[in-house]
């Protein structure tokens, strides 16, 4: 990680030098704003990647485990990605450490895969997803991952 302070806009920090070296070839090309270009980008990666149009409400990500959106939510897929994963991540450390967070963990997982089975980017991933959610969806947690 890099961070690069800017004359005309506050500190950046950067993932990789090749998020730099795009970022800044569209931040000098286009004469904007880091910033600026980063949002234009992640628009158009989103448009593309998402394989709908979403109709449902606008759903804000959150640390929860049990908050996870509908597959017609309106949300950033980019950003539920890294959710997912740091969800994910929390459900391993979990299972690790809790014998009686499993249920918590599968309604996780299942809700996560129904919306994956919508919203992934390429037919192949929907159809996996679909096949690992109809698969987790008939133990205990039921069709939507309601546990209780």
């Amino acid at each position: 990680m890099e961070t690069v302070y800017y004359p005309d806009e506050d500190p950046v920090t950067y993932r990789s030098q090749l998020d730099k070296a795009i970022l800044e070839y569209l931040k000098y090309e286009f004469n904007s704003t880091i910033r600026g270009v980063y949002a234009m980008a992640q628009q158009l990666l989103t448009e593309y990647l998402d394989p709908i149009i979403a109709d449902g409400d606008v759903f804000e990500l959150g640390n929860d485990l049990r908050s996870v959106p509908p597959p017609n939510a309106k949300v950033n897929v980019l950003e539920a990605w890294e959710e997912a994963k740091r969800h994910a991540k929390c459900c391993e450390m979990l299972l690790e450490n809790e014998a009686d967070s499993a249920e918590l963990v599968l309604s996780n997982s299942i809700r996560w895969a129904k919306f994956w089975s919508v919203r992934s980017a390429t037919p192949e991933l929907r159809e996996m997803f679909a096949k690992t959610y109809k698969r987790l969806s008939t133990g205990i947690g039921g069709e939507d991952g309601k546990t209780s």
